[in-house]
């Protein structure tokens, strides 16, 4: 069972490195919502949406659960802000508690979510509270569900969400292409419920969700739970951020077998983090077929991820207390993980119970070990105290976790001359390419939470 404990004023810092290029209209993460009228998103009584189209001009409140109407297409415009309205309660179906949810977005089967910010209007989730009150949880998060493949019974009901009459909230099916709509230059900030044991809201779920579906340049940050989890589905998506998140940045379950390339993970000494028996459960990724043995389900959860970049934390008894494993591969699942760079964990990466795969051309700094249960071979390891002295940016210095807004990383990469190892501009490890500018520019948000 995983718990959250608080960590009072940290002086470590994680790894990133810094850019001045992140300056822009939302240029705060701190700074609460933006001057403009606020309305409650219309819901019908079961909490369907009866709205085709939310505006940018408004701040729109999402009142306890709120559902994409079965068939529709909710389009919400460039440069809008959702936030969480009214708290209301529900009976949890899976424990038969009463739960208080606020600010959740779920697009059912058949139905559509088309957000399309820019880089220079982004959409964005947030908390609805002012500088210095914003904290993981304000907001509920957003769930996408669909009818593509999963390891489970297709009448797989997605963890958290109530089920109102007339709304289906289970995924999965056999559509592999199925299309749950386009999320492109979105954040979500402040999200996450944790319900009960293994019953939680991420900030951005995904369940059964089909190749379809577009997913790019999307942050989540400050989540009370997982920053991204796949159930199951087929959907591809690149341009990733997870950020200061209390459990997994990363997690993949029931059979996902799509493919991500280009994703940024940040951890940060000041965020909570997630416990399993009394230790820090919280990790750059975690993968699994499914949660009992023998594991056997198929498809087999498999993910194939490409230039992802995991970055933990600097001082190295700080993370060793707060985090797990960069990656942690487990239950039978399936990797492919390749041109990555994973650092500032005490352990880089860890494959359990019978996890097996391709895990090459890859990055790996630890403070303790590399890898646990198992040594891939075909990458380039550094086993030290000090993460900084074996990555560094492209122009040569090391820069740490950002103090202001104006943070934006780019080119971590090891120290090695190696082409296949960062200095290539065609093959190169991690998130971003050594010799242009981070596709995080301007969208993007990393200043730490103000307490």
């Amino acid at each position: 069972m995983k718990k959250i404990l608080t960590v009072a004023s940290v002086c470590a810092i994680a790894l990133a490195s810094c850019n001045k290029d992140n300056v822009g209209p939302n240029s705060d993460l701190n700074a609460g919502l933006p001057n403009k009228p606020q309305a409650t998103i219309p819901t019908d009584a079961s909490g369907i949406i009866t709205k085709t189209t939310l505006s940018a001009d408004t701040v729109w409140k999402i009142d306890g659960v709120a559902f994409v109407k079965p068939g529709a297409t909710l389009t919400i415009q460039p440069g809008t802000y959702i936030t969480s309205g009214v708290t209301k309660a529900y009976n949890d179906q899976i424990t038969g508690l009463t739960q208080n949810i606020k600010g959740v977005l779920v697009v059912p089967k058949t139905a559509k979510l088309i957000a399309n910010g820019t880089a220079a209007a982004p959409i964005v989730f947030t908390s609805p509270n002012a500088s210095g009150l914003r904290n993981p949880g304000d907001f509920g998060g957003v769930v996408l569900l669909g009818n593509a493949t999963t390891n489970q019974a297709a009448t797989k009901r997605i963890e958290g969400i109530p089920q109102p009459v007339g709304v289906d909230v289970t995924y999965g099916g056999t559509n592999a292409a199925d299309n749950s709509g386009s999320l492109k230059y979105v954040r979500i900030e402040f999200a996450g419920y944790n319900l009960t044991a293994d019953n939680e809201i991420n900030g951005l779920t995904l369940g059964g969700v089909g190749t379809g579906t577009t997913l790019e340049n999307i942050q989540v940050s400050w989540g009370k739970d997982d920053g991204f989890e796949f159930f199951g589905g087929t959907v591809n998506a690149k341009y990733l951020v997870a950020l200061s998140n209390d459990d997994d940045d990363f997690d993949f379950d029931h059979g996902y077998t799509g493919t991500i390339q280009y994703a940024l993970s940040l951890k940060d000494p000041n965020s909570t983090n997630s416990l399993s028996g009394g230790n820090s459960d919280s990790n750059g990724l975690e993968s699994d077929n499914e949660g009992t043995a023998p594991y056997a389900q198929t498809p087999k959860t498999r993910p194939v991820l490409k230039n992802f970049t995991f970055l933990g934390i600097k001082d190295v008894t700080v993370a060793g207390t707060k985090l797990k494993f960069g990656n942690r591969w487990r239950r039978a699942s399936e990797y492919d993980i390749q041109n990555s760079i994973i650092a500032g964990y005490a352990t880089g990466a860890a494959f359990q119970d019978g996890a097996t795969g391709t895990f090459s051309a890859n990055v790996v700094h630890a403070y303790t070990a590399a890898f646990s249960g198992a040594t891939p071979t075909g990458n380039q390891t550094n086993v030290s105290t000090d993460a900084a002295t074996y990555l560094k940016l492209a122009g040569g210095a090391n820069i740490f976790y950002p103090t202001t807004a104006t943070f934006n990383p780019v080119v971590l990469r090891p120290l090695s001359t190696s082409p296949a190892y960062g200095n290539g501009t065609t093959t190169y490890s991690g998130a971003f390419h050594p010799t242009t500018a981070p596709w995080t520019a301007t969208w993007t948000q990393f200043a730490p939470k103000t307490y």
